[in-house]
């Protein structure tokens, strides 16, 4: 059965098919939902969310900064 560890709480997870690359999986210990990043050596971690992709690309695109200048 693949392993992986959480990294919140680095507690095993063991999941019970072979997992594909964005596969979510969660963690019992610490109760977290945790996306499978890397297949080869399995590897977790929090998955990203539009709304935070969004933020940022806010940012990027923002020309007020340049006005202080």
């Amino acid at each position: 059965m693949p392993y992986a560890a959480c990294p919140g709480c680095d507690q095993n997870i063991h999941l019970r098919r072979t997992p594909k690359l964005g596969d979510i999986v969660y963690c019992d210990n610490c109760e977290a939902d945790l996306e499978v990043v890397n297949l080869n050596p399995l590897e977790l971690d929090w998955p990203w969310e539009e709304d935070e992709d969004e933020e940022e690309d806010d940012y990027q695109d923002d020309d007020e900064w340049d006005d202080d200048i």
